[in-house]
């Protein structure tokens, strides 16, 4: 389905945490010279204007990255390596009302020798996305701009295809709309068979909070877990959660009933799981709606 538009809601909770784990991860790959690849099997528009009409009817970039930005500018407390890096790299685009989605973090961290790809089926998103590739990040990039390349194409096929990728070392970032109870079934057998041609991998999975979707959420989340433990390359695994509702007061509201979202990470890299975990603390201070 492609009914899903992330523009009513980019810099939202759930981007914000997303983001933070994908930075952390780039921050770490860019430490050694050696290059690396990045596929993003649901990579949206890029860039997102903070003025447009659908997010600003929705407000949740206002109660997202917004209200974040503004609360810890007028802090003088240290904040957690993470979040700092996070808002240091989004502030570059923050200053020109622009709110830089994957794959532009991403393009802002790799470097010449390094390959992005970039799935995206939507039209809309995809043709925003092909314009997005085309500017410059606002960052000078010393070390030149990695090779993207752009799949119209479906994601777990794409994936399919280019896993193992000739550089080895590298990550999978999969973050799907889950519009139907099918796609939890969907992203568990993608990055099964992901994991098993390209064991190497660190992956993340993005995933949603919904009362509604709990069986299919623990039995993908399972199901994630025990296969990353089997095989002949087994690897640690962990998960992060950010709640900003109370699920229980949002049974009788209209809409998707999200009250939060959470991170599910298979072969991190050192010290990441203690990062989102004083990250998502943080954050529940700042974006909590109880």
């Amino acid at each position: 389905m492609l009914s899903y538009q992330h523009e009513y809601h980019a810099g939202n909770h759930a981007d914000i945490l997303k983001h933070i784990c994908l930075c952390l991860i780039l921050e770490n790959l860019t430490k050694k010279e050696k290059p690396f690849t990045v596929i993003d099997t649901h990579a949206g528009a890029g860039r997102f204007d903070l003025n447009d009409e659908r997010l600003l009817k929705t407000g949740e970039a206002h109660e997202g990255i917004e209200k974040l930005f503004t609360a810890c500018n007028s802090k003088t407390d240290a904040l957690p390596h993470g979040l700092s890096l996070y808002l240091k790299t989004e502030g570059e685009y923050l200053k020109n009302n622009i709110y830089a989605g994957s794959p532009e973090l991403e393009r802002y961290f790799m470097r010449r020798g390094d390959t992005l790809h970039l799935i995206e089926k939507h039209p809309a998103s995809l043709a925003s996305l092909s314009d997005s590739i085309k500017l410059s990040v606002p960052a000078e990039k010393k070390s030149g701009f990695c090779t993207v390349k752009v799949h119209d194409a479906d994601s777990y096929t794409t994936l399919n295809a280019l896993v193992p990728p000739l550089v080895k070392r590298g990550l999978i970032i999969c973050d799907p709309s889950y519009e139907d109870a099918s796609d939890y079934k969907s992203v568990t057998a993608a990055l099964e068979n992901a994991r098993k041609k390209w064991n190497t991998a660190i992956i993340v999975l993005w995933y949603p909070l919904l009362e509604r979707r709990k069986n299919e959420t623990a039995q993908m989340l399972s199901a994630l877990e025990i296969f990353g433990k089997t095989g002949t390359n087994p690897c640690e695994s962990f998960r992060c959660e950010l709640e900003v509702k109370d699920p229980a007061a949002m049974r009788e509201e209209n809409g998707a009933h999200l009250y939060g979202s959470g991170i599910f990470v298979m072969n991190p890299p050192w010290h990441l799981e203690e990062d989102m975990r004083e990250v998502s603390d943080y954050l529940k201070k700042k974006l909590i709606d109880f």
